[in-house]
């Protein structure tokens, strides 16, 4: 989940608790006032019922309008009258049944009697009134909640959007093209410092990486003469005739040891570039094609084992590098075929999305879950153990999985081409 869809959710979900909070409080907040001015508008009808008893010296009539009641009764003796306002339910003079009312009860003294006036005032109207206000909150949320949602799905999304170009192009970024990663415009300081970072950090990256493939170059370059060198003197011991068959041995072993050390070179070095992703898309190569020219530069070492070889073949256009291609298919053609037994089977099966090899062959002395690890050699391996390693890292350049099973004598390598 996306950073700026996790914040919009916290806070559309803080904002909703908040606003239904502040709705409560704003709904007892209202009525408090309103009720308030209806306890100052019954003390207005108390100031003025005293008035009139001041001056006239008895009790004004008794009223019952719509909104307002005022009665008057006879106190007992001995009875305390104390001033005081609460709400009541009353029988409503213009409606059936009972409404609340908000009332003043207090003593008073009229023509030497003392009398519990009683001062109603009807709430239908400040109930009306919390009953619109109620209304319109919900309205209110909504509205505030869908601005806010908005918002952020606008207003966020261009604030980050800076963070997530820098993010493609630390996606797009390759060691090939030799270029620093580009700054996003910005004027916000966390990003600003996040692109710093970024392209101090690319910037390390390319001279480093500039450092080893130098040494690398160079290291491999210089190996070749020495071995070469080594390799001429080799060949000329062995074609001389007064070496002893003891001897003859002992060059031969050296012999194939340079090509075993020149091979390694060479394997080294192709690792190392296809992980550096030093080689482009040339176009699409026809791998149905390639299978088939890689079997016949493979025939002699087939014919030698005497192995059978079965292909099924399907047209399949893959957009990878030639070179690459050519050096997958023949390290597994050529593993098949090394550790496949004398008389064996050989199964190339080419379909619309994947690509799998299969050969005859005894188990293995190691861990399967290393087959792919760097030096890991069967036995009568002649290789340099680097082989399946090298498939591994052109699948994994490509994203393509790649994975090993053996079961009944036949080992089987299976390539999914994820396109």
């Amino acid at each position: 989940m996306k950073l700026f869809v996790k914040y919009s959710r916290v806070s559309i979900v803080a904002s909703v608790l908040a606003l239904l909070v502040g709705s409560v409080v704003y709904y007892f907040s209202v009525r408090y006032v309103l009720i308030g001015e209806l306890d100052d508008s019954l003390k207005v009808e108390e100031d003025e019922i005293h008035e009139y008893v001041r001056i006239q010296g008895r009790l004004p009539e008794p009223t019952s309008y719509r909104d307002q009641m005022i009665t008057y009764q006879p106190a007992g003796s001995g009875v305390t009258i104390r001033r005081k306002f609460h709400h009541t339910m009353k029988a409503a003079p213009h409606h059936k049944g009972e409404e609340a009312y908000r009332e003043l009860l207090f003593p008073i003294r009229a023509g030497g009697q003392v009398y519990t006036v009683s001062v109603a005032k009807s709430e239908e109207e400040t109930d009306d009134l919390l009953e619109l206000v109620m209304v319109i909150t919900p309205g209110m949320i909504l509205l505030l909640l869908g601005t806010l949602f908005l918002a952020n799905r606008l207003l966020l999304r261009r604030l980050w959007r800076p963070f997530y170009e820098t993010l493609d192009g630390i996606r797009r970024f390759n060691l090939s093209s030799r270029q620093p990663l580009p700054a996003s415009p910005t004027d916000t300081e966390e990003f600003l410092d996040l692109n710093s970072a970024v392209q101090q950090m690319t910037v390390k990256i390319l001279k480093d990486y500039e450092m080893l493939k130098n040494f690398t170059d160079n290291a491999s370059h210089e190996m070749q003469t020495p071995l070469a060198i080594i390799n001429s003197r080799l060949d000329l011991l062995i074609q001389d005739t007064g070496l002893g068959e003891k001897h003859l041995q002992s060059v031969q072993a050296m012999y194939d040891a340079i090509g075993r050390l020149r091979q390694l070179n060479q394997s080294l070095l192709l690792l190392m570039k296809i992980e550096n992703n030093q080689f482009g898309h040339t176009g699409a190569v026809d791998m149905s094609e390639l299978i088939r020219r890689k079997l016949v530069h493979l025939e002699d070492l087939l014919k030698d084992k005497a192995i059978t070889v079965t292909t099924e073949l399907h047209s399949l256009p893959l957009p990878v590098n030639d070179y690459l291609a050519d050096i997958l298919l023949n390290n597994l053609l050529l593993n098949a075929i090394r550790h496949n037994r004398a008389g064996g089977r050989l199964e190339v099966v080419l379909a619309n999305d994947s690509l799998r090899v299969s050969n005859t062959g005894s188990g293995l002395g190691f861990d399967p879950g290393t087959i792919f690890n760097r030096f890991t050699r069967g036995a009568h391996s002649g290789g340099s153990g680097l082989g399946l390693a090298i498939v591994k890292q052109i699948c994994d350049n490509y994203g393509f999985p790649i994975t090993y099973s053996y079961a009944d004598g036949v080992h089987s390598f299976r390539i999914d081409f994820i396109r």
